[in-house]
């Protein structure tokens, strides 16, 4: 609840907004249930949002996903959009920046409504304000009117800092902006929305929401499996590298991608390995990610399958984690009485799509179940100390692994052509050869092995033969 003394300099705006509100309906926008006054004091009683700005989530997130700033901009063009054709004149809210735009899970809310007006008030009022990185020139020219295509010079603004972490300079061409965004159509989009003259802009934001929606249609979706640890040392790492190697094994494209900045995954790298575009190496056969960092940037990659190591659940915050929401979710727990018991509200949130695993529990050791029911996707994992290399029983288990998450997307009706697609015959060839180099390795390592213990038993006896002399 919003309360405001009506002597304040402030009142006017808070009544013009709250009236404003109050005949509007849009998820994007908060609800107003009442506006009530009394004597000294205005209240405005609405819906409570609980969630972070756009400027929070793109400052500590940075570089967002492109899939996730494409949905995000859609949305802000849906909310916006309505306004304009909410009533007899268009409503501008002339004031679109990150602050005002909160992100309560995956839903985009337009909040301060203070700028807001109609088109006809908008140009009547001889004081305009806007927010300076985000405000069109026509909002610093009062020759000039303001309407629809105003708010969408402000999209244009918010695809540029999402995408860059910076606002566009008014004094650089669109054109050359454009070069700066992740696509030629991407840059073509960004640059229409930054004309100067407004005549040249989309001429509304529905038709920019359509290109936006063809954008994100081009770009590959993969399926996300997120693993976690109930807490540190439970096996997650370990297992995301075996489900990695297992998948490249039978000729599925994936990627492992370290989602914590614990930095394990680099001393995989071995000396002269390419880091290519996505910021990925390969290592046994496998692609692999490691974190990088807030401030690094590379190009998306493609592939059916991404596999997220986020750690443990206690270090695994919104700094880390990616903000694509997974398709599958593998939680690792230990199997011991000595460990922790599992996280029961986060079984809860992902109990559709979950796999609990204990790690390298023998069958004679009881575990204490979670209460919430997983028929079927609860699982002890077997012992096999190299994740790329494991043994015949542990690939046995890989497999069943497997079978369990194609039967949780399967429950989700998502589209499993593309892994399919890579499983035919056509992929033999990828197996075999990725077949040869781990067991060439596998040699490689059991050779250097036998001569380190060769080299150990001399010794020995050399010290042997000193003593006797």
């Amino acid at each position: 609840m919003k309360t405001v003394r009506k002597d304040s300099v402030r009142y006017e705006t808070f009544r013009r907004e709250a009236l404003l509100l109050k005949g509007l309906r849009h998820p994007g926008i908060p609800v107003i249930y009442d506006l009530e006054e009394d004597e000294n004091f205005g209240y405005l009683i609405e819906e409570y949002l609980q969630g972070d700005s756009l400027e929070t989530i793109a400052g500590e997130r940075s570089p967002l996903p492109i899939r996730s700033i494409l949905q995000y901009a859609i949305q802000i063009c849906s909310v916006v959009s309505y306004l304009h054709s909410a009533g007899p004149e268009p409503i501008l809210h002339l004031d679109l920046q990150p602050k005002n735009l909160l992100i309560c899970g995956h839903a985009v809310k337009l909040i301060d409504f203070d700028q807001a007006s109609t088109r006809a008030q908008a140009n009547q009022i001889r004081r305009r304000f806007g927010t300076v990185g985000f405000a069109a020139p026509e909002q610093y020219d009062f020759t000039r009117e303001l309407d629809e295509r105003t708010d969408i010079y402000a999209i244009g603004c918010l695809l540029f800092y999402l995408t860059t972490g910076s606002c566009p300079d008014r004094k650089i061409t669109p054109a050359v902006l454009g070069q700066k965004m992740w696509s030629r159509e991407a840059g073509r989009i960004v640059a229409a929305c930054l004309e100067p003259d407004g005549d040249r802009r989309y001429g509304s934001a529905a038709l920019l929401q359509g290109d936006l929606e063809a954008l994100l249609r081009d770009i590959p979706s993969s399926l996300v499996i997120a693993v976690y640890g109930n807490e540190p040392c439970t096996g997650a790492t370990h297992l995301s590298l075996a489900l990695c190697a297992s998948l490249w094994r039978k000729g599925i494209t994936n990627r492992y991608e370290e989602c914590h900045p614990f930095g394990n995954i680099r001393r995989l790298q071995e000396k002269g390995s390419r880091i290519d575009e996505n910021g990925c190496f390969r290592a046994w056969g496998c692609m692999l990610k490691p974190y990088y960092g807030r401030q690094a940037s590379f190009l998306p990659g493609a592939g059916p399958v991404v596999i997220q190591d986020r750690g443990a659940l206690e270090r695994a915050d919104g700094l880390y984690i990616s903000e694509e929401e997974p398709a599958a979710v593998i939680l690792t727990a230990g199997g011991k009485w000595w460990n922790r018991p599992t996280d029961e509200e986060f079984i809860r949130i992902y109990e559709k799509r979950l796999i609990l695993l204990y790690d390298f529990s023998p069958g004679s050791i009881g575990l204490s179940r979670p209460r919430v029911k997983l028929p079927g996707r609860i699982l002890r994992m077997p012992l096999f100390a190299n994740p790329f290399v494991p043994d015949r029983r542990a690939e046995q288990w890989m497999d069943m692994l497997w079978s369990c998450l194609v039967k949780i997307f399967e429950e989700q009706e998502l589209d499993l052509q593309a892994v399919e697609k890579e499983c035919m015959p056509g992929a033999r060839f990828r197996r075999e050869t990725l077949s040869r180099r781990l067991q060439s390795k596998e040699s490689w390592t059991r050779r250097l092995s036998q001569q380190a213990a060769g080299l150990m038993t001399s010794m020995k006896a050399g010290r042997r033969k000193r003593r006797q002399q």
